[in-house]
């Protein structure tokens, strides 16, 4: 039998600070609102949440699909890295969990401070997720046959256009309000419909100024491949946008070793 590790333990400088953020969801009572907007349907928004501040995404009429995106609104290279957040925190998001970006950084952008969405017990494997990135028009044209349609993929441009941001800083997101669970064995994926209703959120704090992007998903209520405008299938999402009144703590910093660097790896002097 083959002997087994834990892939995701990390040193303590790493390692979630609970009691923190256990503070920061007690202290919800006293967030103070500072934006309220509603994303349509078939369209993407960018915004900025600065550090210390949080925001929900919001089902503002029911059932809808829902992708983000994190970007450091200083340096947009840094932005969500799906692999790393997958090998540090695993495949799910849940309270708790972390969002990372890539190296150099490789720290947390965001940390999801709460979910307000009631799963069936009898589907617990089913989770908000970064399996299988975000639709694009590519990907629906070759799953349906046609040319052209809506897509997260589109929407996300539209997103970050406008801060100066092109389809090439468009990669890794974070699935919400999608039932989906990997298979073992077969390492495929399954979708189902989600249970989340109106005015149920999930909601991110900022560990860094960030740029977020969301979009209304065409898949709607996970239960299609696409749709078009005038099926009434596609619901609008809500943003809210809070002041926590807590600054996150700072993240260590990894030593740089590129200074350094001479085309080989070459052992520290002790």
């Amino acid at each position: 039998m083959a002997t087994l590790r834990d892939f995701t333990l990390l040193t303590p400088r790493a390692q979630l600070d609970r009691a923190f953020y256990d503070k920061l969801r007690e202290s919800k009572s006293r967030y103070k609102p500072l934006d309220r907007f509603v994303i349509p349907p078939f369209e993407g928004r960018g915004f900025l949440v600065s550090k210390g501040q949080s925001f929900r995404v919001v089902q503002e009429e029911g059932v809808q699909i829902g992708d983000v995106c994190f970007w450091n609104v200083h340096d947009p290279r840094e932005m969500y890295s799906l692999s790393r957040t997958w090998a540090i925190e695993g495949w799910a998001v849940r309270v708790f969990t972390r969002l990372w970006s890539d190296v150099p950084w490789l720290r947390p952008l965001a940390t999801c401070i709460e979910d307000t969405v009631v799963t069936d017990p009898s589907d617990s494997e089913f989770h908000h997720h970064w399996l299988g990135t975000h639709c694009a028009t590519e990907w629906t044209e070759m799953r349906v046959g046609i040319p052209g349609l809506n897509s997260c993929h589109l929407n996300f441009l539209q997103a970050v256009e406008p801060f100066g941001l092109r389809e090439e800083n468009i990669r890794d997101n974070v699935n919400l309000f999608q039932k989906m669970r990997p298979v073992p064995g077969s390492g495929k994926i399954q979708a189902a419909l989600s249970e989340s209703k109106q005015g149920d959120y999930i909601e991110f704090y900022a560990e860094i100024d960030l740029l977020a992007a969301v979009t209304v998903c065409p898949n709607g209520d996970n239960t299609r491949y696409y749709s078009v405008p005038g099926e009434d299938l596609v619901r609008p999402l809500a943003i809210e946008i809070y002041d926590t009144g807590v600054q996150p703590r700072d993240f260590p910093r990894w030593a740089d070793w590129r200074p350094a660097w001479k085309g080989k790896w070459m052992p520290l002097e002790s």
